[in-house]
Formats: C-alpha cells, sequence, structure tokens
C-alpha cells in the first residue's frame, strides 16, 4: 500500500454535517450522504460545488471507546454553508483548523483500516510529529459513485502540533 504524506495547515471550515453514532465499520455512511443530498436539494443547492470538500470527521478513537459511543460527522464544507441554518437532521458545525499530517491513499475505502493501522503503528512515530488530542478526519478527493474503487482518493487528517522542522 503506497501512502504519501505532508504537513499542511488549514482554516477552520464551516459544514453541513449529519451526526451518526456506533461502530464506524458498521454505519451507513451512503445513507448519510443521502440525508446530505435531501437537504441540499429541499433549499435548491447543487449537490455538487467548486469549492466543496466532502469530510467525515471522527470524534472517538475505537481502541479505546466502547464502538457504540464512537460518533462521526459526515460533512461537506464550502462557502454557501454560511447562508444555511439546521434542519431536516442537519447542523452546522465548525471544523476546526489547525496544523495536520495529511495522509494520502489511493484505492478502495475497505484498506482505510490497513491504512490507520499502518499510519498509527509506523508512519506518524517515525514522522517525529505529536498529534493532538483532537477529532481527525477523512477528506474523500473523488466521487465513489463515478471513480473505480482502484483509483479512489482519501486523505486523512490528523491534528498535530505546530512542527518546528520536518525534513521529509
Amino acid at each position: 500500500m503506497n501512502i504519501q504524506q505532508r504537513i499542511e495547515a488549514r482554516h477552520d471550515a464551516l459544514a453541513i454535517c449529519y451526526r451518526m453514532t456506533g461502530d464506524y465499520a458498521k454505519l451507513d455512511y451512503r445513507s448519510a450522504w443521502g440525508k446530505i443530498a435531501n437537504y441540499c436539494e429541499k433549499r435548491g443547492l447543487p449537490t455538487e460545488c467548486a469549492d466543496a470538500e466532502y469530510i467525515n470527521v471522527y470524534y472517538d478513537d475505537p481502541e479505546t471507546t466502547p464502538a457504540e459511543q464512537c460518533s462521526v460527522d459526515v460533512c461537506v464544507a464550502a462557502d454557501v454553508v454560511k447562508t444555511l441554518s439546521p434542519g431536516d437532521g442537519i447542523d452546522i458545525r465548525t471544523i476546526e483548523g489547525g496544523n495536520f499530517i495529511v495522509f494520502l491513499l489511493k484505492g478502495p475505502y475497505e484498506q482505510l483500516g490497513e491504512a490507520y493501522g499502518q499510519i498509527y503503528s509506523k508512519l506518524l512515530p517515525e514522522a517525529g510529529v505529536k498529534p493532538l488530542q483532537k477529532p481527525m478526519f477523512e477528506r474523500y478527493l473523488n466521487d465513489p459513485g463515478t471513480t473505480n474503487c482502484e483509483n479512489l482518493l482519501t486523505e486523512i487528517w490528523i491534528p498535530i502540533e505546530k512542527p518546528s522542522k520536518i525534513d521529509w
């Protein structure tokens, strides 16, 4: 598995979000994305806009939190969110910015579990950065409905202390 990494800073982003609780591996993400699409459709918003980011924010570590208590927000961040109000089970939340180590994975979503294992056991310790106890998120760079699963691009964003210097 090929995983690329980089350090990046980003600003807070306002997003429409649908919250789910339970075992991350068993949640119905497709249904959550459908609820967001319905919310947008009812408001006459395009389901895709140029500045949109498609993100899942994970609040709990499944290694230390019981699976049934793990929370995730399925989100779309875009400038248009500033004009929206919560409704239909959709909330408006801020995805916190800061400094991150970002891992890029190419391939099916089914590989994400293996990627996390490699990231937390090997790549993070080797990177010499200190992860923060804050929510991390996945950012989806292409559409699984129109992209071959082998070409799906997923970024894993893990918040870190501001690095003094990284030599990669």
